[in-house]
């Protein structure tokens, strides 16, 4: 009977099954008590091992336990009985042998007590058999009382452990989360849960209808075909926002709100009935389960933004685990050997995570409670809007939806009566200004975030690499998205909502949602990702100033940023009301910490330098717009040499 013991706290000894369940030590330490007693009981103490309580307690234990203990028992009999036998056969010889001393009268009294003695060494063979059986009997009996609440204890156990694998394979059980979540639809045919697990399982696209050629080009008949009925349950939409920033809210319970509140996130999986030549499921050329898992991406990265300050930072760095909990902060021995976690734990320490949770201050999402650096809470109504967008915006990359252009909207933004509109963004555009009610998660806001969504879906025509990496003037940079700011009526509010969007749609360009934002952490420098986070709060004062003077914003937010990196001076001070002011025909910023040069040709003729070991030649270009002059602001004599 082998079985390896661990000691307890309490001194007894636990043991583990060679296979199975392991059988509790409570349940264990009872048996051998109960053991303990019948050995008492029977009064044959010692003769059992202490190994015999040690053992694991399984079908064939049992019945070599009791083989063991009987063969004890036997010996202990056999030993009395000759004990017995040795007692009587004394007695009787030294009764005979004082019986022929004494003479014949005595022999006759010696010859009853002889045999007296042997009825007594009858009675007591009888009684030591007796006693064997019974205590067999006994031994049996208890034998199995002991054992019987550690058998129906491992019964119970693996019972239990068997509804916990059920439980667990129920998560990501087709038929069960499916019937949940997507109201009996079934998930894309060639979606591999092999190759991804169960982690991934739950994130499969749901398989959609096909399009038909007589819809086609109409998206108020194919989207409602599309759909098949389907409407926005705006209770799971409100219960996703309001939740955001609640602690106990996971990634998983997100992902469950907004699969049940948003039906259009079925439409990335939409083809065509009838297969045409040259075309492509997907203009992206990506296969329709990867842009829906994009566009979960980007769900996913708004989800992290928002829990800034919690475990967003966590979550969109290093991504999720098994159980979809945030992974934590790698330790220095998880880093060897590991460029990618390196890379993920430097963005987690570079990235500037209170100007991202401004951003969505900025643009009405979150509010500051009791003014500015106040708790962070959502603003529902605005967070609604985001969830819509986020989860709508890519629809029009399914080739088959592409509207086209009724003779009664034409021209529209370069397209003409009957032209399919191949561009998913002004594709976009055209079905939520002419069509609303087709996208019923667009229709069912308010005419404020209505308009907010439309904004996004402009053609900004924005260069953010431009801009932090001064390869344009302002007025090239911003003249377009100037006006489309002006022609839209947008406010401060409407161009951060438009970052946000802007950042999240990024973030999720890889389709690996579970992992973090792989395209920001692993595919962009956190230097000039930094850049484009600083822009944002300066960029939304487009809707109120003009270009030049976010520009020139602009650089006085990166200067203060990089000085003590840099070991720069303050900026220059804003000069008196009448000096004059000067043109700057060029800017150059590098993320080099050792040089950032900033030129200017000044009507005064006079020039400031940012300090540089190695200095930059100032090269003249035109700015495009001479009647848009900068602020001179000049050191004084001396200062920043």
């Amino acid at each position: 009977m082998g079985g390896g013991g661990s000691s307890s706290g309490n001194g007894r000894r636990r043991t583990t099954r060679t296979s199975g369940e392991p059988t509790s030590g409570r349940a264990v330490a009872a048996a051998a008590k109960k053991l303990r007693d019948l050995q008492r009981r029977l009064k044959f103490r010692g003769c059992l091992a202490p190994s015999v309580f040690e053992a694991p307690f399984e079908e064939a234990a049992v019945e070599s336990l009791y083989r063991d203990l009987a063969a004890r028992f036997r010996l202990a009999r056999q030993t009395l009985l000759a004990v017995w036998l040795a007692a009587v056969t004394a007695a009787s010889a030294g009764l005979f042998v004082g019986g022929a001393a004494l003479g014949s009268s005595a022999q006759h009294g010696l010859l009853w007590g002889a045999v007296g003695a042997s009825g007594v060494l009858l009675f007591a063979l009888w009684t030591c058999v007796e006693a064997d059986r019974l205590a067999r009997r006994l031994l049996w009996s208890g034998t199995q009382a002991c054992v019987g609440d550690a058998r129906e204890h491992e019964a119970l156990a693996a019972q239990v452990a068997q509804l916990r694998a059920q439980l667990g394979a129920a998560k990501y059980e087709e038929a069960t989360m499916y019937k949940l979540l997507f109201r009996g639809q079934t998930r894309l045919a060639s979606f591999s849960s092999g190759t991804s697990g169960p982690r991934e399982f739950l994130l499969a696209a749901p398989e959609a209808r096909s399009i038909t050629s007589a819809v086609e080009g109409e998206p108020n008949l194919a989207i409602a075909l599309a759909l098949s009925g389907r409407t926005t349950d705006w209770d799971a939409v409100k219960r996703a926002a309001t939740r955001l920033r609640h602690r106990d809210y996971g990634l998983r319970d997100y992902y469950v709100d907004v699969r049940q509140a948003f039906p259009e996130l079925q439409l990335y999986t939409v083809t065509r009935e009838e297969y045409k030549a040259g075309h492509r499921d997907i203009s992206s050329g990506l296969t329709p389960d990867e842009e829906y898992r994009r566009t979960l991406g980007a769900l996913f990265a708004l989800y992290w933004l928002a829990r800034v300050g919690i475990d967003g930072e966590c979550g969109l760095s290093f991504g999720v685990d098994d159980d979809w909990a945030p992974r934590k902060i790698p330790e220095q021995e998880d880093l060897d050997g590991s460029a990618a976690l390196k890379k993920r734990l430097t963005f987690y320490c570079n990235t500037p995570w209170k100007k991202l949770l401004q951003l969505l201050v900025d643009a009405g999402m979150l509010t500051e409670r009791g003014g500015r650096g106040g708790a962070v809470e959502v603003a529902v109504p605005r967070m609604c809007a985001m969830l819509a967008l986020t989860a709508i915006h890519d629809v029009f990359k399914v080739e088959a939806l592409l509207p086209r252009v009724r003779p009664e909207h034409a021209p529209f933004k370069g397209f003409a009566a009957g032209d399919v509109i191949n561009d998913h963004d002004v594709a976009m555009y055209y079905v939520l200004d002419h069509f609303p009610e087709a996208l019923p998660s667009f229709a069912g806001l308010d005419a404020t975030q209505r308009h907010s969504v439309l904004f996004t879906q402009s053609k900004m025509s924005f260069n953010h690499g431009w801009l932090v990496q001064a390869e344009a003037p302002p007025h090239a940079l911003f003249a377009r998205f100037k006006r489309v700011i002006m022609a839209g009526e947008a406010n401060p509010p409407d161009v951060s909502f438009y970052f946000v969007h802007w950042l999240t749609d990024l973030a999720g360009a890889v389709p690996n949602p579970l992992d973090g934002s792989e395209r920001l952490v692993l595919g962009f420098p956190y230097q000039v990702l930094g850049s484009f986070i600083t822009s944002f709060s300066v960029l939304s004062a487009l809707a109120t100033q003009t270009e030049t003077e976010v520009f020139e914003t602009y650089l006085e937010s990166y200067w203060r940023d990089a000085a003590p990196r840099l070991r720069l001076p303050p900026p220059p001070p804003p000069p008196p009301a009448t000096s004059a002011t000067a043109a700057i025909p060029s800017v150059r910023l590098s993320s080099s910490p050792s040089k950032v040069c900033v030129g200017r040709r000044a009507r005064t003729s006079q020039i400031f330098t940012v300090p540089s070991e190695q200095p930059e030649a100032r090269v003249p270009a035109s700015s495009g717009a001479e009647e848009r002059a900068f602020t001179c602001r000049m050191y004084p004599p001396g200062a920043g040499t």
